[in-house]
């Protein structure tokens, strides 16, 4: 009995096993079998990915500012400069002059919205 043609799982190469011992074996070698595994696994975690690729991206814009030495810039500058607002963190709550704010905290840096315009991004303090 002849046995039957199997293909390789790795959807870049797709290459007929030749002399395969085992009905188990589904990639033709170690390369196709850790490739296709890379690729489901990217698969499984993109959403992930793009969220920390997201809050990095906000960090590196926060600091910088931070660094020149604003505190406070239009939310919209933040947007044209690919800040995503999908990609903030959680919010908690501070006390910020006295009054309870919701200030979101990434890394070092504690920033939140204008709390009576909502429309500019202020930079209250880096932690130490």
């Amino acid at each position: 009995m002849k046995k039957p043609i199997k293909i390789c799982k790795n959807p870049d190469c797709q290459d007929e096993i030749p002399d395969y011992k085992s009905a188990k074996k589904e990639h033709c070698n170690d390369y196709c079998r850790n490739h296709h595994g890379y690729i489901r696994r990217s698969a499984e975690n993109l959403e992930f990915d793009l969220s920390r690729k997201g809050a990095i991206k906000i960090y590196k814009l926060l600091k910088l500012y931070k660094d020149s030495g604003i505190n406070e810039q239009d939310l919209d500058i933040f947007e044209k400069l690919g800040l995503d607002t999908k990609y903030l963190p959680e919010p908690s709550f501070f006390l910020v002059n006295g009054i309870k704010t919701k200030c979101y905290v990434l890394k070092d840096i504690i920033f939140g919205l204008d709390p009576k315009t909502e429309t500019k991004i202020i930079i209250y303090k880096s932690k130490k």
